[in-house]
C-alpha cells in the first residue's frame, strides 16, 4: 500500500475549508477564545518582557501594517505577531488544549491579527483563519503526544509553529506547493523547551511560533521553496520530533475537523495566571479554605498530590520570582492558602518572596499520585489535603478546574476576565468598545476597526 502523503493532505486540508463549513458552535466558541486572548494581551503589553520587546522595536525605528498591542506602535507583520505573541503568553494567562498540553491561541491568532491587518481583511475571515490554525496545531498533538511532550519539547512553540503557518497561509490565499512550502518553513523554524518554563524564554516561545508561521507563508509567497513532504519525510518534522515508532500521523489527518477541537474537547480558558497543571491544585486550595474551620494561621502541613506530567512540568520546587511561582505547585498552593485568592496580583516578585508565603511553602510536601490506564493524561486531577493544629485535616480534590470545558467559565465570568485584564492598560471607553465589536467580530467589514482599540497614543 502506498505510505500516504500527510503533508500534502492536511495542506489540501487548510486550502478548502471554509468557516461555512464549521457550524455556529465552532465560530461561537472561537468568538470567545478571540475576546479571552485580546483581554490577556493587553494585560501582559505591560510586563517586562513585552516591554524589552517594544524598546527593540521603537530602537529600530520600525514602521509597518501591523499593531502592537497596548503601545502607539505599528510593525512589519512578523515582528508585531512576535511582540503580541510575547505579550499574549508573558502572563500566562491564555488558553490551554488539554491534548497537546500547550496554548494555540497564542500561537495562531497573532499571526491572523497581523497578516489579516495587511490585507485590510474581514472579522469573518479572520475567524476562519484562526479557527484553521488551532485546528492545525492541536490536531498535530492527537498524532504526537504524549511522546512529544514528554521528550521536552514545548509544544506551543513546536506545533504552534505549524498552526500559525497554516493560518497565514490561508489568509494570503496560498496553495499547492506555495503552501505546502509554508509548512516546511515553519517546521524549520520550530523548537521550545520545557527547561526554560518560568523565565522569559517561555513566552519567547510563544512568540517566535507566531512570528514563525508569518515569515513562512510571505516567504513561500515569494517563491521560496521547502520540502513538500516535511510532515512524514524520514528526516522530517514527526521523526524528528517524536522518534520513530512515536506517533500515529493518520490521527492528524483523519480527525481533522471531525468535529473541530474549538467544540470538542474543546478549548481550556484560564481562571488564574498560571501554568495549567497547576490549575487543579488551586482549585482544590481554594475549596479547603471555604471551609468555616480553615484558618492559614493554624495550618501544621499540607500534601499536594499531583501526576507525573505535573510534576515534571511544575518545575520549581522553590521560588525566587513571580515568574518561577507560576510553574510551582508549592508557591501557587501556598498562594491560595495563604490569600484565599489568586490573581494577576499573586505572581509579583515582591508577594512570592513574602514570608507568610515562604512559611507556607516550607509546610507543603509534594505528592505523585499512582499511574492509571484510562487515556491521556489530563491537566488534573488533584488533591490537597491541609493538616490543622489540633488533629483537623481538611482536604479536597479537582479533576476538572474552572475553565475546562467541562467545567466551564460563563460568557460573564469571560467578560469580567477582559475587562480586569485591559482595566491597567486601555481607557474604559476603548475596552467597552471593543466587546461591542467582539460580539458582532464574524460581522465586522474591517479587523482595523478592532486592533485600533488596543492602540495607547
Amino acid at each position: 500500500m502506498e505510505k500516504r502523503k500527510i503533508t500534502a493532505e492536511l495542506a489540501d486540508f487548510i486550502e478548502r475549508i471554509k468557516i461555512a463549513d464549521m457550524g455556529e458552535p465552532v465560530v461561537r466558541a472561537a468568538k470567545e477564545l478571540v475576546t479571552d486572548f485580546l483581554g490577556v494581551t493587553a494585560a501582559g503589553s505591560v510586563a517586562k518582557p513585552a516591554r524589552i520587546i517594544q524598546k527593540l522595536t521603537k530602537e529600530q525605528s520600525s514602521q509597518g501594517t501591523a499593531t502592537i498591542i497596548g503601545t502607539g506602535l505599528k510593525s512589519h507583520p512578523a515582528w508585531a505577531s512576535f511582540a503580541n505573541g510575547i505579550s499574549g503568553h508573558a502572563l500566562d494567562f491564555d488558553d490551554a488544549s488539554q491534548v497537546m498540553y500547550g496554548h494555540p491561541t497564542v500561537a495562531v491568532l497573532p499571526a491572523c491579527m497581523a497578516v489579516g491587518e495587511l490585507l485590510n481583511v474581514s472579522g469573518l475571515s479572520l475567524l476562519e483563519s484562526y479557527i484553521i490554525g488551532v485546528e492545525v496545531t492541536v490536531k498535530l498533538a492527537h498524532g504526537m503526544n504524549p511522546a512529544h511532550y514528554e521528550w521536552g519539547w514545548h509544544s506551543t512553540c513546536t506545533l504552534g509553529s505549524i498552526g500559525s503557518a497554516a493560518a497565514a497561509a490561508k489568509l494570503l490565499g496560498l496553495k499547492k506547493e506555495a503552501l505546502r512550502t509554508a509548512l516546511a518553513l515553519a517546521a524549520s523554524q520550530a523548537a521550545g523547551l520545557q527547561q526554560n518554563f518560568g523565565t522569559m524564554t517561555k513566552p519567547f516561545h510563544a512568540g517566535r511560533a507566531s512570528e514563525n508561521g508569518v515569515l513562512a507563508a510571505l516567504l513561500a509567497r515569494e517563491g521560496w521553496t521547502g520540502d513538500q513532504n516535511i510532515l512524514e519525510a524520514p528526516l522530517g518534522f514527526f521523526n524528528l520530533f517524536c522518534g520513530p515508532g512515536n506517533y500515529e500521523a493518520e490521527k492528524v489527518i483523519d480527525r481533522l475537523g471531525k468535529p473541530f477541537d474549538i467544540e470538542s474537547p474543546g478549548i481550556i480558558l484560564k481562571k488564574f495566571p498560571s501554568c495549567a497543571f497547576s490549575h487543579p491544585v488551586i482549585d482544590a486550595a481554594l475549596s479547603i479554605t471555604q471551609d468555616p474551620k480553615y484558618d492559614a494561621g493554624k495550618v501544621d502541613r499540607v500534601e499536594g498530590y499531583i501526576h507525573e506530567l505535573a510534576d515534571q512540568i511544575l518545575i520549581h520546587r522553590e521560588v525566587k520570582t513571580g515568574l518561577e511561582a507560576k510553574f510551582s505547585m508549592e508557591a501557587c498552593l501556598a498562594l491560595a492558602l495563604v490569600d484565599r485568592n489568586v490573581s494577576m496580583k499573586s505572581f509579583t516578585d515582591e508577594k512570592v518572596r513574602s514570608k507568610e508565603v515562604k512559611d507556607m511553602m516550607a509546610r507543603i510536601e509534594r505528592k505523585i499520585l499512582p499511574k492509571t490506564e484510562k487515556g491521556p493524561i489530563e491537566f488534573g486531577p488533584a488533591t490537597v489535603r491541609a493538616f490543622l493544629k489540633g488533629g483537623t485535616v481538611l482536604e479536597a480534590s479537582v479533576a476538572k478546574a474552572r475553565g475546562n470545558p467541562e467545567n466551564p467559565m460563563s460568557l460573564q465570568e469571560i467578560q469580567a476576565k477582559y475587562r480586569e485584564c485591559c482595566s491597567e492598560v486601555l481607557p474604559d471607553q476603548s475596552t467597552e468598545q471593543s466587546l461591542t465589536l467582539l460580539e458582532n467580530l464574524e460581522n465586522l467589514e474591517n479587523i482595523h476597526r478592532l486592533m485600533d482599540c488596543f492602540r495607547i497614543d
